[in-house]
């Protein structure tokens, strides 16, 4: 235990930003687990208010999708204008969950990718593709044009009232997850 205070703001500030920026997948756990144990109950204060309010958000918009963690059902409007609940446990295979937008240039290069890697057949897994805009003409030619996967699956939530932002930590795009056949997070923050 360490008594001065400011060497243990410190040592819990650089733990925290270590973990909350590290590039090791599933690091995020640890940045919560820290926020939870020493900055939520104030145990150790952070530099300011908007410190803490931005480590709020991030532990907020991130304890949800965590790796090992359960996917979060989410209840989303299909393609064909059906509203469907998806994730859970379906125990038949793998399932990438990508939220993008049409707008977003690093997900029009991601897009392609993903699709190519997926329609090469060499990775059994369905695809639930999250559009995360509002517009519908946009979605459909984007689609027909860029997403066309043979195992895929097409959702949107115009009104955002799944709350797939929060439940997913979306707060840019792509965001991409690796889902297993139990239902459980077992990739996060991914790329193709």
């Amino acid at each position: 235990a360490v008594a001065d205070s400011l060497l243990k703001q410190f040592v819990a500030l650089d733990i925290y930003e270590h973990y909350m920026d590290s590039p090791l997948m599933g690091s995020e756990n640890v940045a919560v687990h820290v926020y939870d144990k020493w900055f939520a109950t104030d145990a150790v204060p952070m530099k300011s208010e908007s410190d803490r309010i931005a480590a709020k958000v991030f532990a907020e918009f991130n304890r949800q999708s965590l790796i090992g963690e359960k996917a979060q059902s989410l209840t989303l409007e299909s393609l064909d204008g059906t509203v469907e609940e998806i994730m859970g446990p379906d125990g038949k295979g793998f399932r990438v969950l990508y939220f993008y937008d049409t707008d977003c240039a690093k997900c029009k290069i991601e897009t392609i990718l993903l699709r190519n890697l997926l329609n090469s057949g060499r990775y059994p897994v369905e695809l639930y593709a999250i559009y995360a805009g509002n517009d519908s003409h946009e979605w459909h030619s984007y689609v027909n044009d860029r997403l066309a996967v043979k195992s895929s699956r097409h959702y949107w939530d115009p009104e955002v009232k799944s709350d797939f932002q929060r439940k997913y930590g979306v707060i840019q795009t792509p965001r991409m997850f690796l889902i297993s056949p139990s239902g459980e997070i077992v990739g996060r923050g991914l790329d193709t």
